[in-house]
């Protein structure tokens, strides 16, 4: 449930145990500087939303981001990089 509405572009990072042993930690402070937001905000232009979510249920992939509904497993700070490069409106 949203109480607020989210940019064209919804990231959700799972920061349950097994993505945050893997990394999901660093992923969420990579994607805060890169966005210039924090969890729960939207960038100034309304493109991107930051979020954490508990978990994904995919914790043999972790660390793992969601774009919209898409999962994206095994994630890594180049691939945080890949996937905001390829963000098309």
């Amino acid at each position: 449930l949203r109480r607020a509405p989210v940019g064209r572009f919804h990231v959700e990072v799972c920061h349950n145990v097994s993505c945050s042993m893997r990394g999901a930690e660093r992923l969420l402070a990579h994607l805060q500087d890169k966005l210039g937001v924090a969890p729960g905000e939207t960038t100034a232009d309304g493109r991107v939303t930051l979020a954490t979510c508990e978990c994904l249920g995919s914790c043999g992939t972790a660390p793992v981001v969601m774009l919209n509904d898409t999962y994206h497993e095994n994630m890594s700070i180049a691939g945080v990089d890949a996937l905001l490069a390829g963000l098309r409106d």
